[in-house]
């Protein structure tokens, strides 16, 4: 009797648990990397205060969980789980697309795959290639602007590298490194000024690459490097983020790449971020029109969220487009810039820049 009493008590438990198991919400973010800064903060703004439990110990691969009845009543107590892998937007959209498990982790950090829900990326599904359907998606949804630099370390900046033209940085991207085009060509002067320059840059997966190739009306291979241990320049297909790149650049002393405002800022002490045709890259002057090196963040999601993962997609946009973290946030205004902002647009990527009222 006493064993069949202790049978029931452990399936009435099970029972118990059961439900609690089948409420947890989880939700997979993937794609680019020039905008996980932004990701990051208002995912973990989400949680209510002392629930949420995190590990962010990798950059590309997060994981966090807890409540959000506050951002989001509907869900009460259910637990809410969010894990990334922000591996670029291209990347990111096949993976939604395909319906691919992504390498995510858990709390303490054994691996674990999980179905893509939720893909960021700046460029738009006709810039893949092969181009992708927008049918292939529940949603598009465009959260704000990104804009994009052309970096190059100290030592090139000191020589006198400035500025860059359209047409220097299309040559750029086609003759860098050995054979290329020397520091003189952008404008250095000294001994160093035959110096030749190394192009660091992103992988095909990048939405940061298709803009810029896009802005630049660039079309082929480019001549990509990076810095081996020694310290010299080895040939590179492109970094996977926009962080590694900005290492490279700092790292380097013939350095030159392309990479998002935000990545930018995290070694702006070891490099300069150069004028485009004699214009300043930052939000305003993205925001005026006369800046062009930037895309739109797309927000992209599978089909057949269910509607508390579509609950915690919509709390995320709304977390994101807030006008008071969009104004207030360092974070967001001194390195992207929302759509309310905007005086121009773009209907593709890198496409012609109109007036939004003329």
């Amino acid at each position: 009797m006493k064993l069949k009493n202790a049978l029931v008590l452990l399936a009435t438990a099970a029972s118990a648990l059961a439900p609690m198991a089948r409420a947890q919400v989880q939700l997979t973010l993937i794609g680019s990397t020039a905008f996980r800064s932004v990701v990051k903060d208002r995912v973990a703004s989400l949680f209510d205060p002392n629930s949420m439990q995190a590990n962010t110990a990798n950059s590309t691969t997060l994981f966090y969980s807890g409540t959000m009845s506050n951002a989001i009543p509907n869900l009460g107590t259910n637990a809410v789980v969010v894990r990334t892998d922000f591996s670029g937007s291209l990347t990111g959209m096949n993976d939604l697309k395909n319906g691919v498990y992504e390498p995510c982790i858990n709390y303490d950090g054994t691996a674990t795959n999980v179905l893509a829900d939720l893909a960021f990326g700046e460029a738009f599904p006709s810039s893949a290639t092969p181009p992708i359907p927008t049918s292939a998606f529940g949603t598009n949804e465009i959260l704000g602007v990104v804009p994009f630099v052309i970096a190059v370390n100290n030592n090139l900046a000191f020589s006198g590298v400035q500025n860059i033209t359209r047409e220097q940085a299309s040559l750029l991207l086609f003759d860098s490194g050995p054979g290329g085009i020397p520091a003189a060509f952008l404008g250095a002067t000294g001994s160093g000024a035959t110096n030749v320059v190394y192009l660091i840059g992103r992988n095909n997966d990048s939405g940061t690459r298709i803009t810029t190739e896009h802005v630049l009306g660039y079309i082929g291979a480019e001549s990509l490097w990076t810095t081996n241990g020694n310290g010299g320049y080895v040939t590179s297909s492109g970094f996977s983020s926009g962080g590694a790149v900005a290492n490279a650049i700092a790292g380097g002393t013939q350095s030159i790449g392309y990479l998002g405002l935000s990545d930018f800022s995290t070694v702006a002490t070891s490099a300069v971020a150069l004028n485009f045709e004699g214009v300043i890259g930052n939000a305003p002057n993205v925001a005026n029109g006369k800046y062009p090196l930037w895309g739109y963040e797309h927000l992209y999601s599978r089909i057949g969220l269910s509607p508390n993962q579509q609950a915690v997609r919509d709390a995320l946009v709304a977390a994101i487009t807030s006008q008071t973290y969009q104004t207030t946030n360092p974070l967001w205004y001194d390195y992207f810039v929302g759509l309310t902002q905007m005086t121009v647009s773009r209907t593709t990527d890198g496409g012609q820049i109109t007036g939004n009222t003329f």
